[in-house]
C-alpha cells in the first residue's frame, strides 16, 4: 500500500513538473511574440523605404512559426492526448517545408509532404480508434485530479 500511494506522490510531481515547464515555455513564447514585433516594426516601419527581401520575410516567418511550436510543446505537456504530438510534429515538418532555402531540391519538399500525409493519416487512425474504444482521452487518473 505504501508502494502505491509512493507512486501517486511521484506521479503528481511529474505532472507539476510538467506544467512549470508549461508555463516556462509560455513565458518565453510571449517574450519571443515581443522580439517579433520588434523585428517587424524594424523591416516595416523603420525601414518603410527599403522593400522587404525574401531572407527578412523568412526571418519573420521563422520566429512566428517557432512560437507556434513553442504553444503547441505547452498543449502537448499539459493535455496529454496523443494528437497534440502528433500537431507539434505537424507544425515543425510545415515550419521546416516553408523555411526551405531557394537553392534545396524538390525531393525535401516532396518528403515533407509525405510526411505530413503519414501524420495526417497516423491521427486519422488514432481519431477512429479512439472513438471506437470510447476511451477518455485524458491520461491523467481521476485520483490524481
Amino acid at each position: 500500500m505504501k508502494t502505491q500511494e509512493k507512486k501517486k506522490n511521484i506521479l503528481k510531481i511529474a505532472y507539476a513538473f510538467e506544467t512549470i515547464l508549461a508555463i516556462v515555455i509560455l513565458i518565453a513564447v510571449l517574450l519571443g511574440i515581443f522580439d517579433t514585433i520588434r523585428i517587424i516594426y524594424g523591416f516595416y516601419i523603420i525601414n518603410f523605404n527599403s522593400p522587404v527581401d525574401y531572407t527578412q520575410l523568412n526571418q519573420i516567418f521563422a520566429q512566428i512559426l517557432l512560437l507556434v511550436i513553442g504553444v503547441e510543446i505547452a498543449v502537448m505537456l499539459t493535455l496529454h492526448i496523443q494528437t497534440a504530438l502528433l500537431e507539434v510534429l505537424l507544425f515543425g515538418i510545415a515550419r521546416k517545408m516553408l523555411l526551405l532555402p531557394k537553392s534545396n531540391s524538390m525531393f525535401e519538399i516532396l518528403l515533407g509532404v509525405v510526411a505530413i500525409g503519414g501524420l495526417f493519416l497516423i491521427k486519422k487512425y488514432l481519431t477512429e480508434n479512439s472513438a471506437l474504444s470510447a476511451d477518455n482521452s485524458d491520461d491523467i487518473p481521476d485520483e490524481i485530479i
